[in-house]
């Protein structure tokens, strides 16, 4: 290996123990990251050691194959973290459970979130394939889906950009880890009627013995143009009961396979590759897995089980086919898309979360996007020529939330104030990768207010501003409130600025060509947001072993927090 493992990284992780199949053999690396960041970290650690790479949830829909996984496999049971933005806006990251999701909505009486109350899998993994049961589907009641891919980008989609219909959308052929999302809850029930609901859905579970044996319930999808569920197919077909070693279909509902004891991946999918053949030969039904396969699998069981189906696959050295993976050593030698020589090129966005992720405290309409405007080679060669553009938005007036402005310095346009993080600005803070302790701080106004520091320290301003001088950002470009259509359509206020290569040459790493940045909100009354969020540790234990809340100050200078962007 290049790199040292990462602290949170295992090595020769069983992965029978990780799925509710209970099958598969051994990850080479298992990673089991705490925050968004150490997702990141494990992303770029599997590029630069040049191993495949896939990601787990809670395992309830995946299988992986019996031999040893040669990769690292990525946890996103740790990513469990949720809150209360407002009254209707919940936000959840990846790992939550969907009954988990259930339960938080039972408790302040908000309906729409019943049908997933016992239902298997994490949030992630429901949003990836938009589940659905009992009437209910993610597309539904999700606003905002929150992304990280390959090349360690943060993105943002809007629900309309992701959802394309029965369990189908844009991140099932996309290489990209679902971290978390924004669900919208606006209606009210009594909490007897939700109770109700939720144990009628458990009890159908129990009444078809989902729970009885190892599975991952549906192992196909449903075709809706031959007009019955997969389930009453199999049923027609006489294949309860049906058994490859000891994998067998469900005598309770037909479109389940079991584990009724030590099966292995292989029995499994044989069993469903005469599903399907039957399916096929028999009744003209074309069915495509659910379950979803993960590794390295002959090319004979990869054809008859349709996994080409499911996503990209990956040729291997014994001429096998790698699948459901997010990323393998190959793809870095496939042709380069277009999108990624174009600029200008969206190179981050995030969400802003209230800073303690205290519930009722948050703005779920403010985000944040920068831009890279042209290469680095030519930002290199061009150094006074706007380079990277920094910018917050919001579909709703920013005036509402930007309350408190300085007084306007003989009529000027744009001000710039000391002191200006006394008013209600948006800051942005960028760092040296080799000494993130070295970093520029820029704030601004909706009124196009602002200032710039350097610091060479903790909160230690550098010489050169020690007194605050415009004149040291000469050319720095400041963006003022203005609608504009880059939400695909979508009309929101933003504002910000550009820089150019020289303003930010101090902390670039040209080698590396990586930056460190943080986005900040102070908005006056005690209103502190940041973008990326940052994972709080809400409570501990005291010395007598009790928990204990511990109180969250808000301090935007912590650069060993901020978070990783590569230049282009």
């Amino acid at each position: 290996m290049k790199n040292r493992l990462p602290y949170f990284f295992l090595e020769n992780q069983p992965l029978n123990n990780k799925t509710y199949y209970r099958m598969g053999g051994k990850a080479r690396f298992f990673a089991e990251p705490n925050n968004i960041s150490e997702i990141q970290q494990a992303i770029f650690w599997t590029k630069e050691n040049s191993i495949p790479c896939s990601v787990l949830g809670s395992g309830s829909n995946s299988v992986y194959a019996d031999g040893d996984f040669a990769g690292l496999v990525i946890s996103l049971e740790k990513l469990s973290a949720w809150h209360w933005e407002n009254s209707e806006t919940l936000f959840v990251e990846a790992g939550v459970t969907n009954t988990e999701i259930a339960e938080i909505c039972l408790q302040e009486n908000r309906a729409g979130a019943g049908w997933m109350y016992r239902m298997p899998g994490q949030l992630g993994a429901s949003v990836r394939m938009n589940a659905r049961c009992y009437g209910g589907e993610i597309s539904q009641i999700v606003s905002q889906i929150f992304t990280l891919d390959m090349d360690g980008i943060l993105k943002t989609y809007r629900n309309e950009e992701v959802f394309q219909g029965y369990k189908k959308t844009l991140l099932m052929n996309k290489p990209e880890i679902v971290i978390g999302a924004r669900l919208r809850f606006p209606q009210t029930e009594s909490p007897e009627i939700l109770m109700q609901f939720m144990h009628e859905c458990e009890a159908d579970r129990h009444k078809k013995k989902h729970f009885f044996m190892p599975s991952c319930g549906s192992t196909f999808k449903n075709n809706y143009s031959i007009g019955k569920p997969s389930g009453q197919l199999f049923d027609q077909l006489g294949l309860k009961g049906t058994r490859v070693g000891n994998a067998a279909v469900s005598e309770f509902h037909a479109n389940f396979v079991w584990n009724l004891g030590n099966a292995s991946t292989y029995d499994m999918l044989s069993l469903t590759a005469i599903m399907r053949s039957k399916a096929m030969t028999e009744l003209d039904a074309d069915l495509e897995l659910e379950v979803q396969p993960v590794g390295e699998f002959s090319q004979t069981l990869y054809t008859k089980c349709g996994m080409q189906a499911l996503g990209p696959s990956y040729q291997s050295e014994k001429n096998n086919k790698w699948v459901g993976l997010l990323w393998h050593p190959n793809e870095r030698h496939t042709k380069k898309s277009a999108s990624l020589k174009a600029f200008p090129k969206k190179i981050f966005e995030s969400p802003y979360l209230e800073y303690s992720q205290n519930s009722y405290q948050g703005i779920p309409s403010i985000g944040i996007e920068i831009v890279q405007l042209i290469s680095m080679s030519k930002a290199i060669k061009n150094a006074n020529q706007p380079f990277l553009k920094w910018l917050t938005y919001c579909p709703d007036s920013l005036e509402k939330y930007f309350l408190h402005s300085p007084p306007r310095k003989n009529n000027k346009k744009n001000n710039f104030v000391d002191e200006l993080w006394k008013y209600s600005v948006s800051e942005l803070f960028i760092a040296d990768v080799k000494n993130s302790n070295r970093y520029l701080e820029f704030e601004m106004t909706v009124n196009g207010d602002w200032i710039a520091l350097e610091f060479i320290g903790l909160r230690q301003r550098s010489e050169r501003s020690q007194i605050p001088n415009e004149q040291l950002w000469s050319g720095l470009e400041i963006i003022r409130l203005y609608k504009n259509d880059l939400l695909k359509g979508e009309l929101r206020n933003s504002f910000g600025m550009s820089f150019t290569y020289n303003q930010l040459k101090t902390i670039i790493n040209k080698k590396s060509r990586k930056i460190l940045i943080q986005g900040a909100l102070s908005l006056g009354d005690r209103k502190y947001l940041l973008a990326p969020y940052w994972k709080q540790n809400k409570y501990s234990k005291s010395e007598g072993g009790e928990i204990v809340k511990n109180e969250i100050v808000p301090n935007f200078h912590q650069p060993s927090k901020y978070w990783l962007i590569s230049l282009f």
